[in-house]
């Protein structure tokens, strides 16, 4: 097999500090991706482009992608939650003296609302999203925010990620399906340094859409609403995952997960239950399991959720903060957060959302690792 993909610019051993300054830390000696790109044509025989996408795969097992087919059902909302309790464990791993990687979140969205939820908008960290979309498309240096959270980094989106689709869009005019591998040969450079990659990407083009599934292996898919528009939703899903087949054929739903339903006695309600079942409906007709649904689910808790967006705080760190059990880099106590209108975020309420995130987080990495010896199985 001969290599068209250049070994990481990173070495593979290099330590991963991941210390408690937020910082910026540049990739610069990556490999150039379009010169990889600049190789391939509408002519190029197919194997060779397999060739490509072989040798990415096995790098890649770790980077878990959070889209559905249309806006409003909570995926920045469920990758940031995903992100942040894989960071903890890898926190808690490093207290009890275990080796430890960060994770890193990633956010393709030209909303940038992650830098929101992660408390760097604004701050001398956020361009806006100019720096990664120069990497992805034009092989500039990859900037990562190290140490949002303890042991959680991230790259920044914003406005200038609207520019992806006109870019990839150009290249692959040139160059047929390689350019959409760009993230993919990107990401795979750097993955090693990573326990996991969250991948949050835009429902909106197509072109985008297909740059963020070619990278990913595992797909987490959030429904936050009952109504034809979001199972349409889940159906352009199912169709992109067969339309990249060529490019990523590792690519499949882990999960498909429930935000802001209702629960009584830590129950779903009839609504869900129903629900439920036009999904399971929908994957039989599409031909895949009806186990990708998800049993549990996330609460109905608007008031914490915007909570938690405007403190800067996932979930698991709001309730820690509820309950006075969350300390600034000094030592001190951080303030109790407030809702919007002043009320202190009640301790009790802010747990069991909480919990909700870490036993949905529990079960989306339980399906990715079964899919991944599956994967390593089939390759073995």
């Amino acid at each position: 097999m001969s290599q068209i993909y250049m070994e990481p610019g990173v070495h593979p051993h290099e330590p991963c500090d991941s210390g408690e300054p937020v910082e910026l830390k540049t990739f610069d000696s990556l490999a150039s991706r379009l010169r990889i790109v600049s190789q391939f044509t509408a002519m190029t025989a197919p194997d060779r482009l397999q060739d490509l996408v072989g040798q990415l795969r096995p790098r890649l097992r770790n980077v878990v992608g959070v889209t559905i087919g249309k806006g409003g059902e909570g995926k920045t909302t469920t990758g940031v939650n995903l992100a942040y309790m894989l960071a903890q464990e890898q926190a808690y791993l490093a207290e009890q003296g275990h080796a430890a990687k960060p994770v890193l979140y990633m956010e393709l969205d030209s909303n940038g609302n992650g830098r929101l939820d992660l408390k760097i908008l604004g701050s001398q960290y956020d361009d806006d999203g100019y720096g990664f979309v120069g990497a992805v498309t034009e092989d500039k240096p990859l900037a990562v925010v190290k140490n949002v959270k303890p042991y959680l980094d991230m790259t920044v989106g914003g406005s200038a990620n609207a520019n992806l689709a006109a870019e990839v869009s150009r290249l692959a005019s040139k160059h047929a399906q390689a350019p959409y591998l760009m993230l993919a040969m990107l990401l795979a450079q750097i993955s090693h340094l990573y326990e996991w990659i969250i991948v949050d990407f835009s429902p909106g083009d197509v072109s985008v859409q297909r740059l963020g599934l070619a990278a990913v292996t595992h797909l987490v898919t959030p429904v936050k609403n009952s109504d034809d528009a979001m199972l349409g939703g889940l159906q352009t899903i199912a169709n992109l995952v067969a339309d990249v087949r060529l490019i990523n054929p590792e690519l499949g739903i882990a999960a498909i997960g429930f935000l802001g339903f209702k629960k009584v006695a830590g129950e779903a309600t009839a609504e869900l239950d129903i629900l439920r079942v036009k999904i399971e409906l929908l994957l039989e007709e599409a031909e895949l399991d009806g186990g990708l649904v998800m049993r549990d689910h996330i609460r109905d808790s608007r008031s914490l959720a915007t909570a938690c967006r405007n403190n800067g705080m996932p979930a698991r760190e709001l309730a820690l903060a509820a309950n006075e059990l969350l300390q600034d880099e000094d030592g001190q106590p951080v303030a109790r957060p407030r809702y919007t209108n002043g009320r202190l975020v009640e301790p009790d309420k802010a747990l069991e959302l909480a919990e909700d995130w870490s036993t949905f987080t529990g079960d989306v990495i339980k399906r990715v690792v079964e899919r991944n010896n599956e994967l390593e199985g089939a390759a073995a």
